[in-house]
């Protein structure tokens, strides 16, 4: 099923614990995907993502979409969330995109890297939006987490 037509949960977290509480449930009840991505799957690429904003990107995009994406995609996905059905491509792919993962494992690293966001003060750039206030880049994990955790079936 393409991800852009998949039955998805529809999803605001107030607070980054509010991610890992949700992914907590979901584990324990078992619940199915309706995505391409596993739990595990999902789980390690969030986890990914907060771990980079903490330890800093190894990569940029290029300068045309950074403008794009701070001019215009920054506010949009603040207000309005994420779309589903991006392909990550080039260093992205291979930073973000997670390998077939236990879901007990993609899980613990989830816990491990919002217990980190709550507690870690610095965060590096954003390789698409550049300079982000802490505020910002939870606002940011929150968003990217509602696209992602929608594709996990309420159970």
């Amino acid at each position: 099923m393409s991800t852009q037509t998949a039955n998805r949960r529809t999803l605001s977290y107030g607070s980054l614990q509010e991610i890992a509480d949700d992914a907590n449930r979901l584990t324990a009840a078992g619940a199915s995907t309706t995505g391409g991505w596993t739990k595990g799957q999902i789980f390690d690429h969030l986890a990914r993502t907060m771990d980079l904003s903490l330890d800093g990107f190894p990569f940029k995009a290029p300068w045309l979409f950074r403008m794009v994406g701070t001019y215009y995609y920054k506010s949009h996905i603040f207000k309005n969330g994420m779309s589903p059905g991006f392909k990550l491509k080039g260093p992205f792919k291979r930073a973000l995109e997670p390998e077939p993962i236990d879901d007990q494992v993609g899980l613990e690293h989830l816990q491990k890297s919002v217990q980190r966001m709550q507690t870690e003060e610095q965060r590096y750039a954003s390789p698409i939006f550049g300079e982000l206030t802490r505020d910002e880049w939870d606002l940011l994990h929150r968003r990217h987490a509602e696209l992602h955790m929608s594709f996990i079936a309420e159970p």
